[in-house]
């Protein structure tokens, strides 16, 4: 029997998660031979005379427990949108609660939790870690036991973002796709995460969502003049790095492609929905506090945290921003958790801060249509490079006709200065082939 059993899994990779309401006492291998689960934990803290909740637990949409007070949990509606959030919350269809270990990135110092909870036991805790939720469990009386505050010490420097510490002791529990913490005793409440199925074939394209923010409704987002308006910026940006990426042979999805309005929950509800999804992208442009013109400039993209896909992804991005020249902020990469994009987005997702509408020299930029290309070109690239993809150049426009040219060329036949008419219309004009028509423009007036 395993002492200790851990897993992070790509939140993109998951099809749902279920709270399992063990009224029937069932032991976890009846639960998984009667749910196929792929993963199964315990769950909360319960009464083991009432056999009921005593931490905060919402299942399908029917809340088991709620305490009164508010604490850090995870809540989610399938699965793949798993979110720390502060508990009680009305609008989510599943969520869970014990002992917050790790909010934000940081840790708690103080943690809160009965004495019974206390010393070194098996643990059980679940979290989020560089777009992947984990899970963790160790046995009760084994090697591995731990007191809650080794535990939070343990995860937070194996990367965890925030994490819960679930029941513990006697409850410690889980089947990890066949690594097994094994326990006699029947619990109130499992997590069960069930996988996406793969079919025969998978699909080599590669998937990004680009996200243009905000919409025409919103006319705060401006530059103090009112010359430039952030949500035609972001729409242009996501129309012009599309037509890169889409000749790249990437599908792209766009949140707003005709520029209505769509929510922050819309948006990430729509990249949810995408099986594995690479990456997405919010674009915007920045702004410093005040009314007025600021100093503040250059270019930045926003993470949820550091590290992973996210953190290549932006990465990539920048290196060619770089190389295309235009201003880039001193701390150019800037980890935010509570952007709601960044937070609720399974996929790697990274919000683009192009420059600030509020400094004069960085609006003249996102106004320019020349800007606007190179940028464009610029972020797709980083994409490219980031998702492995070949990078295919636009195909060079046929030079238009010179109707004045031809006009010309024409004349100057018919005066019989020039023979050859059609050889001159397409000739690309040198020193060499002015030289020469001079001299057959002489000869004809001698």
């Amino acid at each position: 029997m395993a002492d200790h059993c851990a897993v992070t899994i790509p939140l993109r990779r998951i099809d749902r998660i279920r709270l399992y309401i063990n009224t029937a006492r069932k032991s976890l291998a009846a639960i998984r031979a009667e749910t196929g689960a792929d993963y199964l934990l315990n769950g909360t803290l319960y009464d083991m005379v009432s056999f009921l909740p005593v931490c905060h637990l919402k299942a399908d949409g029917e809340v088991f427990c709620r305490p009164a007070y508010s604490v850090a949990g995870y809540a989610w509606d399938r699965g793949a949108d798993l979110s720390m959030v502060t508990l009680p919350d009305e609008a989510r269809q599943n969520y869970i609660a014990c002992t917050p270990l790790i909010v934000g990135g940081r840790r708690v110092e103080k943690l809160t939790y009965d004495p019974g909870q206390g010393g070194k036991r098996g643990r059980s805790a679940m979290g989020i870690k560089d777009g992947r939720l984990a899970l963790y469990c160790t046995r009760d009386g084994g090697t591995m036991a731990r007191t809650p505050e080794q535990l939070r010490d343990d995860l937070l420097a194996a990367g965890w973002e925030s994490a819960i510490m679930l029941d513990g002791g006697g409850s410690s529990q889980c089947d990890f796709a066949g690594q097994q913490v094994e326990s006699g005793r029947a619990v109130h409440d499992l997590i069960l995460v069930y996988l996406k199925k793969e079919g025969n074939t998978v699909s080599e394209t590669k998937t990004v969502v680009l996200d243009a923010g905000h919409d025409a409704s919103n006319l705060a987002n401006r530059s103090p003049d009112g010359t430039y308006y952030e949500h035609e910026f972001c729409l242009d940006m996501a129309k012009r790095m599309s037509a890169h990426l889409r000749r790249c042979g990437v599908t792209v999805v766009e949140t707003r492609p005709d520029g209505t309005a769509v929510s922050l929950a819309e948006r990430c509800a729509m990249a949810n929905a995408i099986q594995d999804l690479d990456l997405f992208v919010s674009l915007h442009s920045n702004a410093a506090g005040g009314s007025g013109w600021s100093s503040a400039r250059g270019w930045s993209a926003y993470l949820y945290g550091p590290g992973g896909e996210r953190e290549q992804a932006a990465q990539a991005i920048l290196a060619r921003v770089r190389e295309a020249g235009t201003a880039v902020r001193s701390a150019p990469i800037v980890y935010d958790p509570s952007l709601y994009v960044l937070k609720h987005t399974a996929a790697p997702a990274v919000l683009i801060e192009h420059a600030f509408h509020t400094n004069e020299a960085d609006v003249e930029n996102l106004k320019s249509d020349v800007w606007r290309a190179a940028m464009a070109e610029a972020q797709a690239r980083g994409i490219a490079d980031y998702l492995g993809v070949a990078w295919v150049s636009e195909t060079p426009q046929e030079p238009a006709a010179d109707e004045e040219l031809e006009q010309a060329v024409d004349a100057l036949a018919a005066a019989g200065v020039i023979d050859s008419p059609d050889r001159w219309k397409a000739l690309e004009y040198t020193d060499k082939s002015v030289r020469a028509l001079l001299i057959k423009m002489a000869a004809k007036l001698a």
